[in-house]
């Protein structure tokens, strides 16, 4: 792709790193549009659920007029969300930057059809998301909770807790995050299990004491204390863990899912937590985001949710930040770009 200036309309709103790109603007030929745009949870989550897609007509934030006739001249977007009619909006793009690991809210097919180069920020939080893994399980593992709450009601009671040392972890999906997950596993001491398309990945072999094809993953889970769901969102994996996935589980385990809610059939997850055949459940994502009040999920027993925030803004704008002067500078020498993603 030969491009001698980029003007890139940047939509997602950096807080303190802004001063990165500008200083990337001295010495190349490239020009940033600050256009904050940010698509609210509700949105986001039913573009994933239709390849990113506004099928239900949920409203969109306003597109001020300056923005539209910046983006009319963009080749590059560094976005979360890709608004609607991406082709009048971008006539011009060649490039669309995300800022999150995924995309299934982004509209891949119209880029495509655009001829945009899709890129993601796959890697940027895999640190992050890993250590609040880590941080959930010992928090039940231990008995946290439990103690925090005896705190509270100044109750003196011994709650002697568990240890991971010697405990079975099964990874589904050995990404960036999943190996993250897989390394911190073997400082625990852990045995790693882990399941992955491509079985002859030497890295992934590297990380884990035995590595099994996508077709065995109910075999792997049967083996484990503890199962973590970390692949992508796909049409495999679309409602994957239902009623026969988790019987298949040891009685005692704990499913942790910091992926995508689409992973889960909520109402099967909820129905192993209430028999007790699981000891708990850590979501960081669920099916429908923002999670409604009236959701059984909220009443569910030793489920630990939270509001898709296991990344920590500490280092995710910097890393991100660095990612875009890397893929930028790779787009003007006509090089290949990072984490390219392919329809």
């Amino acid at each position: 792709m030969d491009i001698d200036q980029l003007k890139i309309a940047v939509l997602f709103p950096l807080r303190e790193k802004q001063h990165v790109l500008v200083e990337l603007c001295q010495g190349h030929p490239v020009k940033f549009c600050w256009t904050p745009y940010l698509e609210s949870s509700e949105l986001r989550s039913s573009r994933g659920h239709n390849l990113g897609r506004n099928v239900k007509n949920l409203k969109e934030p306003d597109i001020p007029t300056e923005y539209h006739e910046q983006w009319r001249d963009c080749n590059g977007i560094i976005s979360m969300d890709l608004p609607s009619n991406p082709k009048s909006l971008f006539p011009h793009a060649r490039w669309f930057q995300g800022v999150s690991a995924g995309y299934d809210h982004i509209d891949a097919t119209a880029l495509a059809e655009m001829g945009v180069q899709q890129t993601s920020a796959r890697g940027i939080a895999s640190a992050a998301i890993a250590e609040f893994v880590y941080a959930r399980l010992l928090q039940e593992i231990k008995h946290l909770r439990k103690l925090d709450h005896q705190q509270e009601n100044k109750e003196w009671q011994v709650q002697f807790g568990n240890q991971i040392q010697g405990k079975t972890i099964g990874i589904i999906g050995l990404g960036s995050i999943g190996s993250e997950i897989a390394r911190k596993a073997k400082a625990f001491g852990m045995t790693i299990l882990a399941s992955k398309r491509d079985i002859k990945d030497d890295l992934a072999i590297s990380l884990v004491d035995h590595l099994f094809g996508s077709d065995d993953v109910e075999e792997m889970i049967s083996l484990c204390d503890i199962v973590v769901m970390a692949a992508p969102a796909t049409k495999e994996t679309e409602n994957m863990f239902n009623k026969k996935i988790f019987s298949s589980m040891r009685k005692g385990t704990i499913f942790i899912n910091i992926a995508r809610g689409s992973h889960v059939v909520e109402e099967d997850l909820i129905s192993a937590l209430n028999s007790g055949h699981l000891r708990a459940a850590i979501l960081d994502v669920v099916r429908n985001e923002p999670l409604p009040v009236e959701d059984p999920l909220w009443g569910a027993p030793n489920l630990y949710l939270s509001p898709h925030c296991s990344v920590s803004f500490d280092s995710y704008e910097e890393n991100a930040v660095a990612l875009i002067a890397d893929n930028a500078l790779r787009l003007l020498r006509g090089a290949k770009l990072k984490n390219l993603v392919t329809c």
